[in-house]
């Protein structure tokens, strides 16, 4: 069996959005090392001078940090490299956002599951799904926020190991599913940093909202796991409204 890596990124609820989304990249284990580490730093050079560059999309699209003195063309120039990457198909995407008003309408927040759990569930089912037309087994790679939360998360995981999914079997998961793993963003972890460009173009999607200036949309929509059957809305990018 092939190995995999989800490298996965959120993007939370706030004055502007309505949804929370969880989301990001499978790649195999041969093409993350030999195809997409050297192609995101030499990007990273090419645009910022320095493959230690953390990319960081509000930073890069806010000129915040070390994207301080981007200018426009070289912000334009940079998407369209990210633009180039994507739509060679290396690696692919999956993705959970949930429309926190219309599920609090539906279920009241002492009663419902949460929110994190309703997402790694479905997330897990699709990756699990994924990971056996490829013939793989997979670990889970997050960027690390804080100890409390990184247990939560990491509590959760190892529930629906050990419990199953609705449609998979904990032997199931077991044989697939190997280890959740939280980096820290110095670290540098390349997936995590691919992973950073998923959930908001796709919450703004599910959303219907305007997508930012240089979308990387519709090359995520391309990618987005379809079960091998067409149905990236099912096994791809799963909306729950």
């Amino acid at each position: 069996m092939e190995e995999f890596y989800l490298f996965l990124d959120e993007s939370k609820p706030n004055s502007n959005f309505n949804n929370f989304t969880l989301g990001g990249v499978a790649i195999e284990k041969s093409i993350y090392e030999s195809v997409i580490k050297p192609e995101i730093n030499k990007i990273k050079n090419a645009y910022f001078g320095s493959d230690d560059v953390i990319l960081h999309e509000i930073d890069i699209r806010n000129k915040k940090g070390d994207f301080s003195n981007l200018t426009h063309d070289v912000e334009i120039q940079f998407f369209e490299a990210m633009r180039n990457l994507f739509q060679k198909k290396v690696f692919t995407a999956l993705a959970v956002t949930i429309n926190i008003h219309e599920l609090e309408k539906l279920y009241i927040e002492k009663a419902r599951n949460d929110i994190y759990y309703i997402a790694l569930q479905l997330l897990l089912e699709n990756y699990a799904h994924f990971l056996v037309s490829n013939n793989g087994f997979g670990s889970i790679y997050l960027e690390s926020t804080d100890p409390m939360s990184d247990r939560k998360l990491q509590n959760l995981y190892y529930t629906l190991m050990a419990t199953g999914t609705l449609f998979f079997k904990k032997e199931f998961l077991q044989e697939r599913l190997t280890t959740i793993n939280f980096n820290f963003k110095k670290d540098n972890l390349i997936g995590l940093q691919i992973a950073d460009f998923i959930p908001n173009a796709l919450a703004r999607n599910a959303l219907n909202k305007k997508q930012k200036p240089n979308s990387l949309y519709f090359e995520i929509r391309d990618i987005l796991y379809d079960g091998m059957i067409g149905k990236r809305n099912r096994f791809g990018c799963k909306e729950i409204s």
